[in-house]
């Protein structure tokens, strides 16, 4: 006896919503959404299905959700005009802070004097990730530290200190959780994952080239003696940040700018 063709549809029914995906089930971001446009998943109901019950013949109404996936703004996009903060929270720097504006848009149509020394101001180019510190003392005050200032003199206390001491200092940094707080909202949690200390020559190349960052840092041009650390290329998210390193005391002028440390931190 042939079953009824009623009874094979409700069996095809339940075999089709048996192989739906949950739509309760949250989203797996690749490495390119986050640095980038991140998606987020949202439900809305698109139809109904009615099911029959052969046992009872009562019609069942039920809504069939699907996942739209909608846009979120870019966090990277957002930290022009902010006043950031970054609070170590680990490592031999724990609670130290550093305070500086991260400049808007306009400083790329008109610089004026809004990074010159004493301003607190950093430039950031969004799609390296890449913020520059100017990180210099005013009038030869060595004792009031600006931006990066601390960061520089825990690395090599004003130069002059030789390479093995300043790599033991980034050794000691290294795996330090770093917050980065915009206008008062922690947008980042990161770790410090490596340091690295340029030559005089790859330090003007990246002043004046900032979009050829990595680039820079990988080809490792000039004097390999004034190279102190390294930094692997990464597919993980990140920023960097870059800051003045002291030069040779022999130089008279300039040395305070000479050479270039860059700090890369990975997002937790």
């Amino acid at each position: 006896m042939k079953r009824p063709i009623t009874y094979l549809l409700f069996l095809f029914l339940i075999l089709l919503v048996a192989c739906k995906p949950d739509p309760t089930a949250t989203p797996i971001y690749s490495r390119d959404e986050l640095l980038g446009v991140q998606q987020t998943a949202t439900s809305s109901p698109v139809s109904e299905i009615e099911v029959a019950n052969p046992t009872d013949g009562v019609t069942a109404t039920s809504t069939e959700v699907v996942i739209t996936p909608t846009p979120t703004q870019n966090p990277f996009s957002t930290l022009y005009d902010c006043e950031m903060k970054l609070e170590f929270t680990s490592g031999p720097l724990e609670s130290k802070t550093t305070k500086f504006t991260v400049l808007g848009h306009d400083y790329f149509s008109d610089k004026a004097d809004k990074f010159f020394p004493g301003k607190g101001t950093s430039i950031y180019y969004q799609y390296q990730h890449y913020f520059i510190l100017h990180s210099s003392y005013v009038n030869g005050n060595v004792l009031r530290p600006m931006e990066a200032e601390f960061l520089r003199k825990y690395l090599e206390y004003w130069g002059d200190s030789g390479n093995e001491y300043v790599q033991g200092q980034m050794d000691k940094l290294i795996g330090s959780e770093v917050s980065w707080i915009c206008d008062g909202q922690t947008v980042f949690k990161t770790e410090i994952d490596s340091i690295v200390h340029l030559s005089h020559l790859a330090t003007d190349d990246i002043w004046m080239n900032p979009n050829n960052l990595e680039a820079i840092i990988l080809k490792r041009e000039g004097e390999e003696s004034e190279w102190i650390g390294k930094m692997p290329p990464t597919t993980e998210p990140h920023l960097y940040i870059g800051f003045c390193g002291w030069g040779p005391s022999t130089i008279d002028t300039g040395r305070f700018t000479y050479f270039r440390f860059v700090m890369r931190f990975i997002i937790q």
